[in-house]
């Protein structure tokens, strides 16, 4: 056979390589804060100190919401410290709902962190709310609230269960609106939870600045979430430590803060419903039975001596809130 008749080789050819671009996690952490800058710098550099995948961005984003703005001194002292990108914006008329709002139309990541100002960050912590939304698709993740005590726990609970949102649960774990009796005495809040921006925090004042000055924002965020059916999840990894000084421990206090609670709950209650009027009738009803049942319960534990009278009366506190919600202020400042 000649060279000629001899078959051509086939030609050889180099395959394309396809390079899939990375999909990158866009992440901003709102640290709304009012007056308390030596707190906010501790949060502020534990969270900048976060070590993420490659393929996860992450910014620190400030929200100054005292007048006379002094935590812009501390933001750009900080911002020469090696960290996750920080920025300042400022907003500085008092009200946590136009703060929390300013953080969110500020910021561009697909997820929103918030953290409040006296809490302070474990390692690993964005890292595990990331990875949560992730795996679970969820839209909100909560993470754990621990409590950091300066001067020790209160003597009258020395476990210090009622400051902490702790929940013996799997990550991942369905969590709702109401609580969960295996938990500490934290439920939903703001503080160290992860949104997705998209099915969350939609429309120009996601946070109402109608509860902006009495609290209680968050709560009706949440409440208006569930009812969209928007997914809630725990994440157990994702650990903040929140800073309570002794003048919070103090029994008054938590009585005062347990019957705001149970007004800022009655509030959003009625606020949200489809018809008022009928819900807070139906509110008064069954506060006045729960007040009934709660009283002679606390009177038995008293006369006993039992260790859990304390907790008895903060209840009473909390369901004479949802009695009187109606006093609690409210609206713009």
């Amino acid at each position: 056979m000649s060279v000629a008749d001899k078959p051509e080789a086939p030609a050889v050819t180099t395959p394309s390589v396809v390079t899939t671009p990375t999909v990158v996690t866009t992440v901003s952490v709102v640290i709304c804060t009012f007056n308390r800058p030596t707190l906010l710098a501790r949060a502020v550099r534990t969270a900048r100190e976060q070590r993420l995948p490659p393929d996860v961005a992450a910014e620190i984003v400030v929200v100054d919401n005292a007048p006379d703005g002094n935590a812009q001194p501390v933001v750009a002292a900080l911002s020469g410290e090696a960290g996750l990108p920080l920025r300042y914006l400022a907003h500085p008329v008092p009200n946590i709902s136009h703060a929390r709002n300013r953080g969110v139309a500020g910021t561009a990541g697909a997820l929103v962190v918030f953290l409040d100002d006296d809490e302070w960050c474990a390692p690993g912590w964005l890292a595990a709310l990331v990875a949560t939304a992730r795996e679970t698709g969820a839209d909100i993740v909560f993470g754990a609230v621990l409590a950091d005590f300066p001067d020790g726990p209160p003597d009258w609970d020395p476990s210090g269960r009622p400051f902490e949102r702790r929940l013996d649960r799997p990550s991942g774990t369905r969590m709702g609106l109401r609580h969960d009796q295996g938990a500490s005495g934290r439920w939903i809040g703001t503080g160290n939870a992860l949104l997705r921006r998209d099915t969350c925090l939609v429309g120009d004042a996601p946070f109402d600045p109608w509860l902006g000055r009495s609290g209680g924002e968050d709560h009706d965020l949440f409440v208006r979430l569930d009812r969209a059916g928007r997914r809630m999840v725990w994440c157990g990894e994702a650990v903040v430590y929140e800073v309570v000084p002794a003048e919070r421990t103090r029994f008054d206090y938590m009585l005062r803060r347990n019957r705001r609670g149970g007004q800022q709950w009655a509030s959003v209650a009625v606020r949200r419903a489809r018809r008022p009027a009928l819900a807070a009738v139906s509110i008064a009803v069954r506060a006045g039975v729960q007040l009934t049942l709660v009283t002679a319960a606390w009177a038995a534990s008293r006369l006993r001596g039992a260790p859990d009278a304390g907790s008895r009366r903060l209840k009473i506190a909390q369901v004479s809130g949802k009695l009187l919600w109606w006093t609690m202020p409210r609206g713009h400042r």
